[in-house]
């Protein structure tokens, strides 16, 4: 290169010499030459740090958006077992309507089954499908067929897809979290079965906390099973279910054996104690089966206890009356340990999962889950790496004016900048 060249390295230094230092330079001029100074020295390191700290921020938003399931599907198993009961959002609705419709018709002697009822609020939207049942709201929404609209949805980028979705979703039955408390989900039961879960809910109220209180091995005497809602016992009249003390009473004898004896002594337990009070419920009501009593009438006092134990892990992730109707789908101390997965994954849907698909619901265990991709979560996940991207480029860009530099001696666009700006506001020397 010309030594004579304009953005020369030596022509930039010999103009740097004719620019008069901040010391020399009036007030005006120096505040002005500070404020560009600090402003030029920052600007490059607070973006970079901005963007970098920005990414990081998304990722660790989108995990707290991934859902239950197996990287790369749409959604967990207990999503699309409950999804697969129906083809389409419309059936799916009605299906759902209709179990809740009979849980909530009125029983001869016993309470409606409103258990069931609030499980199947909380499958609702596995059930119906998020994502086609809010493609159903937004044709309403449009005044389209289903068919028509999903072909427009399909034909929107994918973002604008997601985003109408979702508008139409939380318009309808607001955000999903609310879960089975969303005004939006119980407006879509059938208004008989909607106004009877609402008179159960405040005429049975007192009687749940009694009934977790005795379950919980906190009150004593007896408990009538009979009263606990959706456990199928009609015309057997009152079903006592006694107290620990009174059932080691009742049944352990001089040789201190037999199943009852030995749940009944469980009892003490901190860890097993309430799921041996929900097996015995079980036992008692005959939910629990003869493969499930046999095989604990024939194992020692360990596999008692570790069943009674795995049904009380169920009874916290559901309740104690859905954890004694649970107990039907276990016919081996294997399959307690199953029902037990199966809750911890399904949770309040639990009930309405093995209601709707019986026994196969225990084939859905599958140990620990990873995280499943959501469309918020990839979303953050690619604005996250678009911004990476954006700071990695950042940090080549520099290394590339440097690298120019020292190749050709030609003064970079920071430096040819920097002296314009001290020529500008620092002034020459006379």
């Amino acid at each position: 290169m010309a030594r004579g060249s304009t953005y020369s390295l030596p022509r930039i230094e010999a103009r740097r010499r004719r620019v008069r230092a901040p010391r020399e330079a009036g007030w005006p001029r120096r505040i002005a030459w500070v404020f560009w100074h600090a402003l030029a020295s920052l600007a490059r390191p607070a973006l970079f740090a901005l963007l970098a700290g920005t990414a990081g921020f998304l990722v660790f938003d989108g995990l707290r958006h991934l859902e239950p399931g197996t990287p790369g599907q749409s959604a967990d198993p207990v999503s699309r077992a409950l999804a697969s009961l129906a083809p389409d959002a419309a059936s799916a609705t009605g299906l759902w309507s209709s179990e809740l419709d009979a849980a909530m018709r009125p029983r001869v002697g016993t309470a409606p089954d409103s258990v069931l009822a609030m499980s199947l609020l909380a499958a609702f939207e596995d059930i119906a499908g998020r994502e086609r049942y809010a493609s159903l709201v937004w044709a309403d929404a449009h005044s389209l067929t289903p068919a028509d609209a999903e072909s427009v949805l399909r034909a929107l980028p994918v973002w604008v897809r997601y985003r109408e979705l979702d508008a139409a979703w939380s318009r309808r039955l607001g955000h999903p979290s609310q879960g089975i408390h969303s005004p939006g989900v119980a407006s879509l039961m059938p208004p008989a079965a909607r106004a009877r879960l609402e008179r159960a809910n405040r005429l049975y109220g007192a009687s749940e906390l009694a009934q977790s209180g005795f379950f919980a091995g906190h009150e004593e005497g007896a408990l009538n099973l009979a009263l606990l809602p959706g456990l199928d016992v009609e015309g057997r009249g009152e079903i006592w279910l006694p107290d620990d003390q009174t059932a080691a009473d009742l049944y352990c004898g001089a040789s201190m054996t037999g199943l009852e004896c030995a749940l009944a002594r469980i009892g003490s337990d901190l860890e097993a104690g309430p799921g041996a009070r929900v097996l015995r419920a079980a036992l008692l009501t005959g939910h629990a089966g003869d493969g499930l009593r046999t095989a604990l009438e024939s194992a020692d006092r360990d596999v008692v206890r570790s069943v009674a134990a795995e049904m009380g892990a169920v009874a916290r992730q559901t309740s104690h009356t859905a954890a004694i109707r649970l107990a039907a789908l276990a016919e081996t101390p294997q399959d307690a340990v199953r029902l037990r997965r199966l809750s911890a994954q399904a949770g309040p849907r639990t009930l309405a999962l093995a209601h709707l698909r019986g026994r196969e619901a225990l084939t859905l265990d599958r140990g620990e889950s990873s995280g499943a991709m959501t469309p918020a979560a990839r979303d953050r996940f690619i604005l996250a790496g678009v911004l990476l991207l954006l700071a990695i480029g950042m940090v080549l860009a520099a290394l590339g004016s440097a690298l120019s530099v020292a190749l050709t001696g030609r003064a970079g666009l920071g430096q040819r900048i920097d002296i314009r700006m001290r020529e500008l506001l620092l002034g020459r020397k006379t």
